[in-house]
């Protein structure tokens, strides 16, 4: 049996692809295409008891797009990228059960920045979302 946290992380995976987004469990190389999902970081609390395995995890989502802006203009407007955004988390938050597990969304928050360290400018939207499981 998958671990719980992997079934979490699958789960968002899918509800990722599920929208048609490219979407990567690593931090794909220079050149892939914008705009992209990168299903990240996790934080797992388990908690056992004799018979039953219950916890939280935290899982942490990534979305980059090329900012649009006079030099871009091929790039994502900031409206579409917090739309993507924003179908993500309601997808995410339609997470019920998984194989082996009932799942409670505990909460989400999102962060958006923006990306100057290289060319082109990206927009960077971080999800957080906390699950519990039992």
């Amino acid at each position: 049996m998958k671990s719980p946290k992997q079934q979490i992380f699958d789960a968002v995976f899918a509800a990722s692809l599920n929208l048609g987004f490219d979407t990567y469990d690593y931090l794909p190389a220079d050149g892939t295409s914008y705009p992209f999902v990168y299903v990240g970081e996790q934080i797992n609390v388990d908690k056992r008891t004799k018979r039953f395995l219950y916890g939280e995890v935290e899982q942490t989502v990534h979305v980059y797009a090329i900012q649009r802006n006079g030099e871009q203009p091929h790039g994502t407007n900031r409206v579409d990228f917090t739309g993507m955004i924003d179908r993500l988390q309601t997808e995410m938050r339609k997470i019920k059960r998984t194989d082996n597990f009932v799942i409670k969304n505990l909460g989400m928050t999102d962060t958006t920045m923006i990306d100057t360290s290289g060319s082109p400018t990206l927009l960077h939207g971080v999800i957080e979302a906390r699950y519990q499981f039992h």
